[in-house]
């Protein structure tokens, strides 16, 4: 409970800011190989197209791992999780936060699921975006990588092939060198421009999938017969069941994976039934999958 306490009285700025650096210490004077910039970058625009796959999987690994064992900087890694799919505000951060350090107190999926309903109401990033927090993260650790003789400056020959031909582009102030600020200008562009070639289809992604293209609408052919009335496609619908209300415990007009699970039903038919995949099963979703059913019955 001692660490507990003490990760608690950290603000969250901070917590941040830890896993935003990663100066390594105690590595010697032994020169570092220089690192390929292209497959650099080919790796942050690929980590982009993974985060709708992996960012929530992640955050509740994470997530667990403090109910044993609180540390600030696991806290700070959940956050960045998050931050690569979803474009929170201050404000929905904080209340993330509060539900993450409730889950603390009292593990279980139902708190769980709040943690994730919070997180949730953030809007999603664009497919491929790579968030302002993690380009200025990942230009300083590359920049770091870059910088042989840790002097805070790229000479001439520590600088990529590319950055070299382009100097007089990026050093601002004359001097020769690319310092931090003229580097992050650099890198913000060039990953700009591959994650251009990979949204083209220039540049081949290996170990991510892009979203598909959606096919343009149809043409719409005039209707021979008279219009539908608002509600009808509804009306056909059936009637929602009375297991619904039964299995909505908290009364919030939708029935969560934890509450299906709590009332021992089978998770595949939830999985069927959650059109949109979000961990809840809505009113609309439930009685579109029963008059499937129906109509496969026939």
């Amino acid at each position: 409970m001692g660490a507990l306490r003490r990760l608690l009285s950290f603000p969250l700025s901070f917590l941040i800011l830890i896993a935003a650096t990663g100066v390594a210490f105690g590595q010697g004077d032994r020169p570092r190989p220089a690192p390929d910039e292209l497959k650099y970058l080919l790796r942050v625009v690929e980590d982009s197209y993974k985060a709708p796959q992996e960012v929530e999987k992640d955050v509740l690994d994470e997530l667990r791992k403090q109910y044993g064992d609180p540390k600030p900087d696991r806290e700070a890694k959940i956050f960045r999780e998050i931050h690569r799919l979803y474009d929170t505000t201050p404000d929905q951060e904080a209340a993330i936060l509060r539900e993450i350090r409730l889950a603390y107190a009292r593990p279980s999926e139902a708190q769980e699921e709040r943690v994730f309903k919070e997180i949730r109401k953030a809007d999603k990033h664009a497919p491929g975006t790579v968030p302002a927090s993690i380009q200025t993260e990942q230009a300083a650790r590359l920049f770091r990588r870059l910088d042989q003789n840790n002097d805070g400056l790229l000479s001439n020959d520590e600088m990529p092939e590319t950055l070299r031909g382009e100097r007089a582009k990026w050093d601002k102030n004359g001097d020769g060198f690319i310092d931090p600020d003229e580097y992050a200008a650099y890198y913000q562009a060039q990953l700009k421009r591959v994650a251009d070639q990979v949204a083209s289809g220039e540049i081949q992604l290996k170990g991510a999938k892009l979203p598909a293209t959606p096919a343009p609408s149809p043409t719409p052919t005039p209707s021979k017969g008279p219009a539908p009335k608002p509600g009808a496609a509804a009306a056909k619908l059936p009637p929602l069941p009375d297991w619904f209300k039964q299995l909505d415990t908290d009364g919030d007009g939708q029935i969560g994976l934890y509450e299906w699970k709590a009332a021992g039903r089978p998770v595949a038919e939830f999985l069927a039934m959650d059109r949109n995949g979000d961990g809840y099963l809505e009113p609309d979703e439930v009685r579109a999958y029963l008059a499937e059913q129906a109509k496969a019955k026939k």
